[in-house]
């Protein structure tokens, strides 16, 4: 098992094996979000919280960060949408994943980075989003160092999951 994503190489969502597409993709992801890690010190990030979630704008200036950044956020919507999921020991990924229908997302790819919306009606699942901006945050400033640590949940955040 990938100690920061959290994957068996070959199981996949809820112990069932993954398909030589998801597992390519898998990987594809895996590479993708190292590297971002790795070179977290080329990228600059700024979160705003919502009142019902949070803006985060994701940047570089070193193009290749750029191309990896247009890859992976979009990604990672998309394995959100199809619960495709990752980080399985992480109870804040968990309930991200447990409450996927509630959160809201616009991804908007800029020329220097992205731009993310993600946004929920759900008070509980807010919280879950500032979290997980939070989250996030940790990977930028300090790389492989903050992905392996678990994420932290609100005090106050009620868990839906019985995974986490």
């Amino acid at each position: 098992m990938d100690r920061v994503t959290g994957q068996a190489m070959n199981r996949g969502n809820h112990g069932m094996g993954l398909n030589s597409d998801r597992r390519e993709r898998h990987l594809h992801d895996q590479e993708v979000f190292h590297t971002l890690l790795r070179d977290h010190d080329r990228i600059q990030r700024e979160v705003t919280n919502l009142p019902n979630g949070i803006r985060a704008t994701t940047t570089s200036d070193d193009p290749e960060i750029v191309k990896l950044l247009h890859d992976h956020v979009p990604a990672m919507h998309h394995r959100l949408e199809e619960n495709f999921g990752l980080r399985f020991w992480d109870p804040a990924f968990v309930e991200i994943f447990a409450n996927r229908d509630k959160v809201h997302m616009e991804v908007t790819l800029l020329p220097n980075g992205v731009l993310v919306e993600e946004t929920s009606d759900d008070p509980n699942v807010v919280l879950l989003i500032q979290a997980h901006g939070e989250m996030i945050n940790g990977f930028v400033k300090e790389g492989f160092a903050a992905a392996e640590r678990q994420g932290v949940l609100p005090a106050n955040y009620k868990r839906v999951s019985t995974r986490a």
